[in-house]
């Protein structure tokens, strides 16, 4: 319930009402408060300046009718009445006053707020008190001070300072010995011009309090009754304020559940209307552009569906002819491995032969793949294809220097077998030497039998490399071949993967483009002419080029079967998007 907007505001504004109540009631009370003591005050000062004017025309009036003489009005000699507690006495005008002023002094007793209204000499002496407080003596202490309190000295420091006042009014505070507080408001009585005393007036401020008291407590209900009421209709207001929102608010739930074709009716021109047409005209907004991006994503997988069918053909197709690669290197390298034992075979048996041999130095070709991340498994299937082209490439090349160190290798064996035939007749022509030399030839007939021989097993061994070479040739020339092949078949996989890379630069907008850069390993070779040992470490050299082709045909399987997992992964997104 506290989560409504509509309590919300409610209570903010009853909040604000309570505050602002509050501080009303706080000033008014404490104004009308201080207009009733000034109402009081004022009403205080007319009675006090009323009465001190007829006590002085009692006064003066006694003294001019010879009653008695100013002396005896202004005696002080204050005749101790004993037996009394607290004391009291007696003065010449006492029984004159007790007759002329205390029925005047009663009339202000009628005013149910005026305490007493006495006449008081300059020392506080009260000759004639309020018929009130002029009861006769019971001898009970605590009843006499309240019921009789007339005749006395009231030479406290109230009374002093009212008997004693000059100016034309004076307001105390006054607490009496009856523990009672009030307003002690004085006049000064002047004596045919002397200063006599004072009329003070005792206003209760008990019944002041009382009545402010009163006052605080109706404006305290007037306040909380108007509060209650200004709170229900402030609620009542806000409701129905904020049931036009409510409404939208509803509206824009069904919205978002899915309910795309709800408007919000407009039922007034103020903010919460102009809030409905917005929010109308955003809805229209939103559900247009969101049909037409589920259209295109339609497309856009459809898209991605067909090139994922093309790469997968491709796939198939690349995984068999490397299949055949990879046969055909095992065979070269097998052929290379035995041409490479016999090379070594004629290097033990031949060294001089090796001493004029030339021999063949090729180098490792390796192959580095760097492809910018961010286009996901289609950037990995792009990767793949160029690694794949750069290593049939690279066996292409190894294959053709492989055909070339053949074709060397072939010359130096013409030449090994040039040289055998020259030495196979240089130890005929020898042997026939000998021979016409008689006893002293012989030794040298049999050198030139063992170099003859020498030179059969030469020309024997020469015969097995030729057919060796020739093998060597013919498994190159169909490597050579197949790896064309290849190659066709990379260039067609890696036309078919750009396509796949344009469907999904629809969706992702635009990919950078993948940067191929492949290092070209340069196979040097140096011919040297250090017989059958340097043509043995090219043999080596040549039968390490086979294994490497044989390894990388095997990388280049593997790297298909990656791009045919690829593309059953493609086709499980593209399935799930659809």
């Amino acid at each position: 319930m506290f989560n409504k907007l509509s309590v919300k505001i409610a209570g903010i504004l009853i909040l604000v009402m309570i505050v602002i109540m509050s501080i009303f009631t706080i000033y008014f009370v404490r104004s009308r408060s201080a207009s009733m003591e000034e109402e009081l005050l004022s009403k205080g000062r007319m009675e006090a300046l009323t009465g001190a004017k007829l006590m002085e025309r009692i006064l003066e009036d006694a003294i001019a009718s010879g009653r008695f003489t100013a002396e005896d009005i202004f005696d002080t000699n204050y005749v101790p009445i004993p037996g009394t507690d607290p004391q009291k006495y007696h003065t010449k005008y006492d029984t004159y006053l007790d007759k002329t002023i205390q029925e005047l002094e009663d009339e202000y007793l009628k005013d149910d707020q005026v305490v007493f209204a006495v006449l008081v000499d300059r020392n506080g002496y009260l000759p004639t008190h309020n018929t009130k407080y002029s009861q006769p003596l019971t001898g009970d202490k605590e009843k006499d001070k309240v019921g009789n309190r007339t005749k006395r000295l009231f030479n406290d420091e109230v009374g002093l300072k009212a008997a004693k006042n000059e100016q034309e009014l004076l307001k105390q505070v006054y607490s009496r010995d009856t523990g009672e507080r009030m307003w002690d408001i004085s006049a000064p009585v002047f004596v045919n011009g002397k200063h006599w005393g004072g009329f003070r007036i005792g206003f209760s401020m008990e019944k002041t309090d009382k009545k402010i008291a009163a006052l605080r407590t109706q404006i305290i209900v007037a306040m909380l009754i108007m509060l209650l009421v200004a709170s229900c209709t402030i609620y009542l207001v806000v409701s129905v304020t904020v049931r036009p929102l409510l409404r939208l608010t509803q509206v824009a739930r069904r919205i978002a559940d899915g309910n795309l074709d709800e408007t919000i009716p407009i039922e007034s021109g103020d903010e919460i209307g102009t809030l409905a047409e917005a929010f109308n005209k955003m809805t229209n907004v939103i559900v247009k552009n969101l049909k037409g991006e589920i259209e295109k994503t339609n497309r856009l997988v459809a898209s991605i569906k067909e090139a994922i069918i093309q790469l997968s053909s491709s796939a198939n197709e690349m995984m068999a002819i490397s299949a055949q690669q990879s046969a055909g290197a095992t065979e070269q390298a097998t052929a290379v491995q035995e041409v490479s034992t016999t090379s070594e075979e004629i290097a033990i048996t031949a060294k001089q032969i090796t001493d004029n041999a030339k021999s063949v130095e090729s180098m490792a070709e390796e192959t580095t793949r760097s492809c910018m991340a961010g286009t996901g498994d289609v950037s990995n299937a792009i990767e793949g294809m160029a690694n794949l082209k750069s290593q049939v490439q690279s066996i292409a090349h190894s294959m053709l220097q492989l055909g070339d160190n053949s074709q060397k290798i072939g010359g130096i064996v013409e030449i090994i077998d040039e040289i055998s035939d020259q030495t196979n007749l240089l130890a005929l022509n020898a042997a026939i030497e000998a021979a016409g030399a008689g006893e002293a030839g012989k030794r040298f007939a049999i050198v030139a039998q063992e170099v003859r021989r020498l030179a059969e097993r030469t020309v024997e061994a020469t015969r097995q490399i030729k057919g060796l070479i020739e093998e060597i040739q013919k498994a190159t020339n169909s490597t050579i071949m197949v790896t064309e092949e290849g190659t066709k078949g990379v260039d067609a996989a890696a036309t078919l993967v750009d396509k796949v890379q344009l469907s999904f630069g629809n969706i992702i907008g635009m990919v950078e483009e993948t940067a191929r850069s492949a290092k070209e390993i340069t196979l040097s070779t140096q011919q040297q002419t250090s017989a059958c040992e340097q043509m043995a470490e090219t043999m080596a050299e040549v039968r390490d080029v086979a294994q490497q082709v044989a390894g990388s045909a095997r990388e280049t399987e593997q790297s298909i079967r990656e791009i045919m997992g690829l593309t059953e992964r493609l086709k499980d997104l593209a399935e799930e998007e659809g």
